[in-house]
């Protein structure tokens, strides 16, 4: 009886024609910022929820700071956990909460939330800043430790914007080139017509699921 209760509830929470979103007890409140010690602890509450039904998970996003490496753990716990993630955007969130949100087995928005795309940091090793055209001074030598963490880094950040552009369902490159000019905003609008969002939130419900 429980086991079809959850499979009706999914079916209605993940209709693609809803605009009321059906809110439950599984609910994971993700604010501030998205590191990877953060994103650890998100992690395991995510993973102690997935292991007590299979109902979806609602990811309450509300984050503007973080970092590549705490995303991409937050993405893979996602993928590899039974019960669907719903990313639910609440607010204008940057960089680390607009990445991690498209990269959610589902993504709703409030009608005043918005996404706002931004280069990201790897977390411990910050970028090489080139001296600038007109300064006399002299690039700063790299050490061989220094050369291969900042290949490390760009290597890094290649993979994690390509899957990012997969998501938002545009060229690796043509991404690039946006964040490298400053970056981007979608409202809510713009991205359920880009149907990367499913949905913007009309009316919330909410419904406690039976233990």
């Amino acid at each position: 009886m429980i086991r079809f209760f959850v499979v009706l509830l999914t079916t209605a929470l993940m209709s693609t024609q809803a605009y009321a979103l059906h809110l439950t007890d599984r609910q994971v409140v993700l604010g501030g910022t998205i590191d990877v010690s953060n994103a650890q602890k998100t992690s395991s509450k995510l993973l102690s929820m997935d292991a007590g039904a299979e109902a979806p998970i609602f990811l309450l996003v509300s984050s503007t700071r973080g970092t590549a490496q705490g995303v991409m753990l937050l993405a893979d716990t996602v993928r590899a956990l039974k019960s669907p993630v719903v990313a639910v955007v609440q607010t204008e969130v940057h960089g680390a909460g607009a990445a991690l949100a498209v990269m959610t087995d589902r993504l709703v928005m409030y009608r005043s939330s918005g996404l706002v795309f931004t280069e990201l940091p790897y977390e411990g090793v910050k970028k090489i800043k080139p001296p600038k055209a007109d300064s006399k001074e002299k690039p700063k030598e790299l050490t061989a430790k220094e050369k291969l963490l900042q290949t490390v880094r760009k290597s890094y950040l290649e993979q994690f914007w390509s899957r990012v552009a997969s998501r938002l369902k545009i060229k690796a490159g043509k991404l690039s080139k946006k964040l490298a000019s400053g970056g981007f905003h979608w409202t809510a609008k713009q991205t359920l017509k880009k149907k990367v969002a499913h949905s913007v939130v009309e009316k919330l419900m909410y419904t406690k699921l039976p233990e």
